[in-house]
């Protein structure tokens, strides 16, 4: 979707990925980024909630998926289908809102994580008004303070980042997971 390219190509570049990384993506739309990240050489998995988006992603990558550098799954994130410390990155773009069980999908993505892997969500925070052609009961109320939180709760380092030319109401969290595998309260990640 071009509306959101933009701020999509911002989160590719600050994720940083490199070739040879699993990188698991939440709430892949049409696809695009999925594409993006496989052709710089990741190997990329999606879950979306969408039966339609997986069907539109799955037509767009087609390519990618029959090689084997991109695998689409349907579902909501809080059972991501992945095995424990099976990725080095996880990335969500404007899909936090939707989360049915935030905290949730957040520990998931701490079991999936690798000891040390990145986490970029990236979401348009509600300290800012939402605009008019957004439905509020859609659009659940996320500040940027809140997520933040909710990352430190499950043991990542969180902070934030702001990429050049992106409106200043699109937060940009980066948040890693511990190193050594445990969160900051000594439990061990893996379950």
């Amino acid at each position: 979707m071009k509306e959101t390219a933009k701020t999509n190509d911002a989160a590719v570049d600050l994720l940083a990925p490199r070739p040879g990384e699993d990188i698991l993506e939440i709430g892949f739309g049409p696809g695009r980024t999925l594409g993006l990240l496989a052709n710089l050489g990741t190997r990329v998995t999606g879950v979306d909630v969408s039966e339609e988006m997986v069907s539109l992603a799955r037509r767009r990558n087609s390519e990618l998926i029959r090689r084997g550098a991109a695998t689409l799954h349907r579902g909501d994130g809080v059972r991501l289908p992945v095995d424990d410390n099976s990725q080095d990155a996880v990335l969500s773009v404007h899909n936090l809102y939707f989360w049915t069980e935030p905290e949730a999908t957040i520990a998931e993505i701490a079991r999936v994580l690798r000891p040390g892997g990145r986490l970029l969500l990236v979401f348009r925070g509600r300290e800012y008004p939402l605009p008019g052609r957004l439905d509020p009961a859609v659009y659940h109320d996320v500040t940027t303070d809140q997520c933040v939180a909710w990352l430190a709760s499950a043991g990542f380092d969180a902070h934030c980042q702001h990429p050049d030319g992106i409106p200043a109401e699109v937060s940009y969290v980066l948040a890693t997971s511990s190193p050594t595998g445990k969160d900051d309260r000594g439990a061990n990640s893996e379950r």
